[in-house]
């Protein structure tokens, strides 16, 4: 998905800026106050298996500055069936220092993992609360720009600040460090005038994520991480609420490419989703996704499917 934006012109946009349309609550560029909880499973290539129930969020704080949070509130990390694991507790749990450790449970920040097995629990089975995550996003009209014959289209940047605290109740369902990810989000409509691909828009943001301050028993953390996607609705949602049709639908494809710098190791997913808009301001949808070229060693994700729900308050 590494597509170029469209040539844009130096004029900015209008005194009040740019409004997305978006209803499907997925532009970076719309700041509106909105709850969106969801459920994500998880399988790594190792054989570990993630299940979490997470609090989601968005707050505007005015039309240009506003914030995520991001709390799993119920999250089960089971690394039973990890082999190497099954290997160092075959005489005896717990293990022994010097018996290997639990890479990191893929490359979100906060995602658990990268323990040694000696402090992990002998069941191989935790539950609790994992890290909470913030992000700020800004969104600053001298770095708005429109293009297009009619200057009716919009590229945006966005400058964004995450950060990641170890909030979680079990060792092993978080990070164990404070991570800060500063970044930025590169938006812009799409550059043609055919419906109903007019409509999209495409959005790539690039996230640096380093630990400020982490546990003695925990590696440092310095990784590339990127969030590209298309998003395109297919039909236009009505006013009355409905489900059993096809009003309302959309797609948006994501790929993930991350790099390690630590570790020397890149990886990749990618994970399409489906949206139903059954009446604006309300949300379903699910997101199967799938790793590329996956390696069990590195804590990579093989299998991952999200559904969710979004509510807007405005």
């Amino acid at each position: 998905m590494g597509v170029m934006p469209p040539p844009v012109t130096a004029a900015q946009t209008g005194d009040d800026g740019f409004e997305s349309q978006d209803q499907s609550g997925n532009d970076p560029r719309q700041f509106s106050t909105k709850f969106m909880p969801y459920f994500r499973y998880t399988k790594l290539k190792n054989d570990l298996e993630v299940k979490e129930l997470t609090l989601f969020g968005f707050f505007a704080f005015d039309g240009r500055f506003g914030m995520t949070y991001e709390l799993p509130i119920a999250k089960e990390i089971d690394y039973s069936d990890v082999d190497d694991f099954k290997k160092a507790t075959k005489n005896g749990c717990p293990p022994g220092s010097g018996s290997g450790g639990l890479p990191p449970v893929q490359p979100n920040p906060g995602s658990g993992g990268n323990l040694p097995f000696d402090d992990l629990e002998c069941d191989g089975d935790n539950m609790g609360v994992g890290d909470l995550t913030l992000r700020f996003f800004l969104r600053p009209k001298s770095l708005e720009w429109s293009f297009g014959a009619n200057k009716d289209k919009n590229f945006s940047v966005l400058p964004i600040l995450e950060m990641t605290a170890p909030t979680a109740t079990q060792d092993v369902l978080g990070g164990g460090a404070y991570i800060l990810s500063p970044g930025a989000a590169l938006v812009f409509d799409a550059p043609v005038d055919m419906m109903p691909f007019k409509l999209g828009f495409f959005a790539m943001m690039h996230f640096y994520d380093f630990s400020a301050f982490r546990d003695d028993n925990r590696g440092p953390t310095k990784r590339y991480r990127g969030r590209w996607f298309w998003m395109q609705p297919l039909a236009k949602p009505t006013e009355e609420f409905t489900v059993f049709d096809l009003t309302g639908l959309y797609m948006m494809p994501e790929l993930q490419p991350v790099y390690d710098f630590e570790a020397g190791h890149f990886s990749a997913w990618i994970a399409p989703e489906f949206g139903k808009i059954p009446q604006p301001g309300h949300v379903f949808y699910v997101k199967p996704g799938w790793a590329i070229s996956p390696e069990a060693d590195k804590g990579d994700r093989q299998f991952t499917f999200e559904t969710g729900y979004r509510y807007f308050f405005d």
